[in-house]
């Protein structure tokens, strides 16, 4: 077989599994809206089916499309007519996204223990920024998710290049760095910080070590204030509601998995 039919045949598969690497994420975000829903309510995300968030009638198997059905639908419920939220398509779509992202910049179109991570950490991640928008809580379950995506990235980085300790010094310290940081500033000043917000940051530390955690921070703060900066227009009642941080956070953190390298190695060089 020639060489360039080679490539060729390699791209085409890439591409093809990058497909269903979308499909596969807008199905695990149909998952994720079911944990938006449920567990800042306490109800069990594992037993019994979909339901309409309004009528409570149970969804048959065909107004489970992720997209699809909402599109078909026009965004309303097939047995009351009531209007269905944008933000299940919306989860749908960003997680799918996120995971292309990952498939392709992350993990050089490759599917290793790492991509299996960092999908698992965008997806918690996903979750802990609708709910604390919301409900500003951040469920244990979302940090310690995110915790587990940075062990399987570190784990195939040992399987890449076997055990470098400075890699997991990064990873420890990075673990305690801004989470330590946050609970000070929490127990200085009351009601500053939340405790899912600290431990948040630990996961994050650990995922993406001390360096690039401090840049998620930093892009977290910025997207902070821009949002308080652009609800200064708005009502007074508006600004008097307590502002979740987790968001702005989560955020901050995605953004780090891409620009923080790249941010750090244009400083560094300023200074080269």
């Amino acid at each position: 077989m020639p060489e360039y039919n080679v490539e060729a045949y390699l791209l085409g598969l890439k591409i093809l599994i990058g497909v269903f690497v979308f499909l596969f994420g807008t199905v695990i975000g149909s998952f994720l809206n079911v944990l938006i829903y449920r567990l800042p309510l306490g109800l069990n995300f594992a037993k019994g089916s979909s339901f309409c968030p309004k009528c409570k009638h149970p969804l048959k198997w065909y107004d489970l499309f992720p997209l699809f059905s909402w599109i078909f639908l026009g965004g309303k419920c097939r047995y009351c007519k009531a209007k269905i939220s944008p933000i299940y398509p919306i989860v749908e779509s960003l997680n799918a996204v996120l995971w292309v992202l990952a498939y392709v910049f992350l993990c050089n179109a490759e599917l290793t223990l790492a991509l299996l991570g960092y999908c698992v950490a965008s997806s918690a991640l996903i979750v802990v920024f609708f709910i604390d928008w919301k409900h500003q809580i951040i469920p244990d379950s979302m940090w310690i998710t995110v915790l587990v995506g940075g062990v399987l990235v570190y784990i195939q980085q040992l399987l890449d290049h076997g055990f470098v300790w400075q890699e997991l010094v990064s990873r420890v310290v990075g673990f305690f760095l801004v989470s330590a940081l946050l609970l000070i500033l929490g127990l200085v000043y009351k009601g500053g910080m939340g405790g899912g917000d600290i431990k948040l940051m630990a996961a994050a530390g650990f995922l993406l070590g001390w360096r690039n955690v401090l840049v998620a921070l930093m892009f977290g703060a910025v997207i902070g204030v821009l949002y308080l900066g652009v609800t200064k227009s708005l009502k007074k009642s508006e600004m008097k509601k307590q502002v979740p941080f987790g968001p702005h956070l989560a955020t901050g953190i995605v953004l780090s998995l891409y620009f923080a390298d790249p941010l750090l190695n244009w400083y560094i060089g300023l200074w080269s």
